[in-house]
């Protein structure tokens, strides 16, 4: 718990319409700047001495700055979700809880980075912690409440037959540009008092933009710089041990480009996922090296009738970060990205982060 809770509580409010904004880095060294609310829309003289809580203004922290040399670096998002769709394509919308527990919000961030960043105890996959990479991404999170239940606000539906949060992608682009914000991962924040488990869109690419090509089996795709629509996570703030991490995956991962499935089913082909019997011995050939197969999914084994297999391990003790990390025998947070996920998120990265 205090791994993830040491990050303070970002703004406190309000002092004759002045709004403090703490910028929290890794080190925990914090700078505050102050913000005018006269230059925000919302201000007039009979709100000004009122909370900043009861404004829909809303309050970004930044959590890392990135690359501050680019315009454009690569940057993750955490929102609070203002409303919830309830059921999914129903048209029905309700206010989101988290909007009013803003405590809970700036926990479940705090914990998210973490995992991303291979901080949680005993963790071993430090995806984000990479030297050339950790250092060039951005993190903000935005806390609004005051917003309208309505189908422009609601970031997140409940599903009508699980206990799945579901992203509703479309909305993100024109929530987060009205924020004057862009990403190429957003995490959607819920606390939902009947939905838990957390879902995950992939990255639309913008395929008609520059990229990094890549052969996968021969065939040629691209770690594009831009995407049409970020990966979109539909996550609750209780959300704990690597579930950031493991949705992470998927929304970096591409519908064109490269799709990275969960592993704990018996899922269709896929960049992670091949399919057939018996399990050959190479998995695939990824930018001219050759990847062997698992024959073992780190001591779970394959269920009998699955057809599918995945890559090698990088711990053959454990389970991938994207298979059932909670069935690993030493816990979760032994669990290491397979080696082609590992390094096809690598790269991606690494192309995101040069554009």
């Amino acid at each position: 718990m205090a791994a993830y809770a040491r990050l303070p509580q970002i703004v406190k409010v309000l002092f004759n319409g002045g709004v403090k904004v703490e910028t929290t880095h890794r080190s925990e060294e914090r700078r505050s700047r102050w913000v005018s609310a006269e230059n925000t829309p919302e201000y007039n003289e009979a709100t000004r001495d009122k909370p900043y809580r009861d404004s829909p203004s809303p309050v970004t922290r930044i959590i890392r700055e990135g690359d501050t040399t680019k315009a454009d670096p690569f940057t993750i998002l955490f929102l609070a979700n203002p409303a919830l769709e309830t059921p999914w394509n129903s048209g029905t919308f309700e206010v989101d809880p988290v909007t009013s527990d803003q405590v809970a919000f700036d926990t479940c961030v705090s914990y998210a980075c973490d995992s991303l960043f291979g901080s949680l105890p005993s963790q071993k996959e430090n995806l984000l912690d990479h030297p050339t990479i950790g250092p060039k991404i951005r993190i903000l999170s935005v806390f609004q409440v005051g917003l309208n239940a309505e189908d422009k606000n609601a970031l997140v539906a409940q599903d009508s037959v699980s206990n799945l949060l579901v992203a509703r992608r479309q909305i993100f682009i024109p929530f987060i540009s009205n924020l004057g914000l862009q990403a190429d991962v957003v995490y959607a924040i819920s606390q939902s008092t009947s939905h838990n488990r957390a879902s995950t869109w992939f990255t639309s690419d913008n395929d008609a933009g520059p990229g990094f090509n890549f052969t996968i089996d021969g065939v040629t795709q691209s770690h594009r710089f831009y995407n049409l629509i970020p990966g979109t996570v539909a996550m609750h703030t209780s959300a704990r041990s690597l579930t950031p991490l493991h949705e992470f995956g998927h929304a970096l991962s591409s519908y064109t480009n490269g799709a990275l499935v969960d592993l704990y089913v018996d899922s269709e082909q896929a960049f992670n996922n091949k399919r057939g019997r018996p399990i050959p011995e190479f998995f695939a050939t990824y930018s001219g090296t050759g990847i062997i197969s698992d024959t073992s999914r780190g001591g779970l084994g394959y269920p009998a009738g699955w057809q599918s297999y995945h890559c090698e391990l990088l711990n053959l003790y454990a389970p991938a970060v994207m298979d059932n990390y909670y069935l690993a025998s030493g816990g979760s947070e032994t669990c290491l990205h397979d080696s082609i996920t590992k390094q096809f998120l690598l790269d991606r990265l690494f192309a995101k982060i040069s554009r």
